[in-house]
């Protein structure tokens, strides 16, 4: 658990959360998914594509937000644009299953709901693919609200107030923090007049 957060977020009596790269560390989902894709693309051009999966970790990690992830290394190894689509599809669709033994900030949730502090979940991505992440970490039943900004409705994506508006009857006139990992989440927080709580989780995994 993560003292520190705790202490921060006590004082709230709402705190809504982040997914990716807040409650667990993304590279334990990405990492699988796009060695995944990677695999795929070389069983279907029939070529070894050398550091194909680095260059797409590295773009990743670059600028998540920016649409496009596979384009550029599609058009780098002479394969055919088309199938972009169906690398998105398949990265959407990878089954998250490492994530049923990873670090993640269960503890700290848990500790919160014994506390009485109603906490929710915000987060961009397509609902399907965020459900199982969820199911997969083990913490579906802790929040009283989950709330999927579909990539598919642009409109809804965070920094959008959108969410806010569906967490309306949860989040009362308390007083609210909203826990995030980048500049995206921020101004979400400040479109709900919610405070920010900047916070990344980082798995011991790794090496950082």
């Amino acid at each position: 658990m993560n003292a520190e957060l705790l202490a921060v977020l006590q004082p709230y009596p709402r705190v809504a959360f982040d997914l990716d790269g807040t409650i667990y560390d993304t590279r334990d989902f990405e990492r699988p998914a796009l060695a995944a894709v990677a695999a795929w693309l070389r069983e279907r051009s029939a070529r070894e594509l050398p550091g194909i999966m680095e260059a797409l970790w590295t773009r990743r990690e670059r600028d998540r937000h920016a649409p496009g992830l596979f384009d550029e290394q599609l058009a780098l190894h002479g394969l055919p644009l088309e199938w972009g689509a169906e690398c998105r599809e398949r990265f959407h669709a990878h089954g998250a299953e490492e994530l049923e033994s990873a670090a993640s900030l269960r503890p700290l949730l848990d500790t919160l709901e014994c506390q009485g502090i109603r906490i929710a979940l915000v987060s961009n991505g397509p609902p399907a693919l965020q459900q199982r992440k969820l199911e997969r970490l083990g913490v579906v039943g802790t929040f009283d609200a989950r709330i999927y900004c579909d990539p598919a409705m642009p409109e809804r994506l965070k920094p959008s107030p959108w969410a806010w508006q569906q967490l309306a009857g949860w989040r009362g006139a308390d007083e609210t923090a909203y826990v995030g990992d980048d500049a995206v989440d921020a101004a979400f927080a400040a479109a709900g007049n919610a405070r920010f709580v900047d916070f990344r989780f980082r798995s011991p995994s790794y090496a950082d």
